[in-house]
């Protein structure tokens, strides 16, 4: 069984090239669901590491949260326009298939 758990991760960037290398790797470890707020499904050693990442990227002035969400909160979790969006919270996001 998995540790992993959802993360909502927010940032504030002030420098328009970092806010760029922050969002590219922010967009390969979870899902965009707002112009600075990505929802990603990590361990808490693959928290550690995007973390790390960030820190080599950011700079004091900026600013990055990372929430853990239990599973009541991920299940309470509401946004508007949800048919375009999807943005259903799964317990688990599904597991990748090879074919």
């Amino acid at each position: 069984m998995t540790d992993a758990k959802w993360w909502l991760v927010c940032y504030d960037v002030h420098d328009p090239a970092r806010l760029r290398r922050a969002a590219k790797l922010l967009e390969g470890a979870g899902q965009r669901m707002q112009e600075s707020v990505f929802r990603c499904w990590m361990t808490p050693s693959q928290m550690h590491q995007l973390r790390w990442e960030l820190t080599e990227i950011l700079q004091s002035v900026d600013e990055v949260l990372l929430i853990p969400l239990c599973a009541r909160c991920v299940a309470g979790m509401q946004t508007t326009f949800s048919a375009q969006n999807d943005p259903d919270w799964p317990e688990a996001p599904p597991p990748h298939r090879i074919l």
